[in-house]
């Protein structure tokens, strides 16, 4: 079931340490990529590693930057990731990378992400 709603994430530049700042972040499980706001970038300072062409909901592309080091902390849980940088977006976007990655769940009846009750402890991956 695919759902869309906001939550707020931690977010660091693992390369560079600090302090992590709160983004809200829109929560949509059918959208793929970590996407973060220019003014973010413009703070933390992520590493360009590359450029990518993203395609919006109304089908337009655009190529974007896409940054590395990118620590998320979410329901207790952390990962470091790849993300597009959106420049004109004030919040970020939140993809099933992100979501796949820490095990967590999108509940978009309750409006909530919440840990996998399988793995509680730590995210599990399924291989096959």
């Amino acid at each position: 079931m695919m759902g869309i709603f906001y939550e707020t994430i931690l977010v660091r530049n693992i390369l560079k340490g600090g302090e992590p700042i709160e983004l809200t972040v829109k929560v949509d499980t059918g959208a793929t990529m970590l996407v973060l706001p220019g003014w973010l970038q413009e703070q933390l300072q992520f590493p360009v590693i590359r450029r990518r062409l993203v395609r919006y909901a109304n089908e337009e592309t655009v190529e974007r930057e896409v940054v590395y080091g990118v620590e998320v902390t979410v329901c207790g849980r952390t990962g470091v990731f790849e993300a597009v940088i959106e420049p004109a977006k004030r919040y970020g976007l939140l993809g099933a990378i992100v979501l796949e990655a820490l095990d967590l769940i999108a509940d978009p009846r309750s409006q909530r992400l919440y840990v996998n009750p399988r793995s509680p402890d730590l995210p599990m991956a399924e291989i096959e």
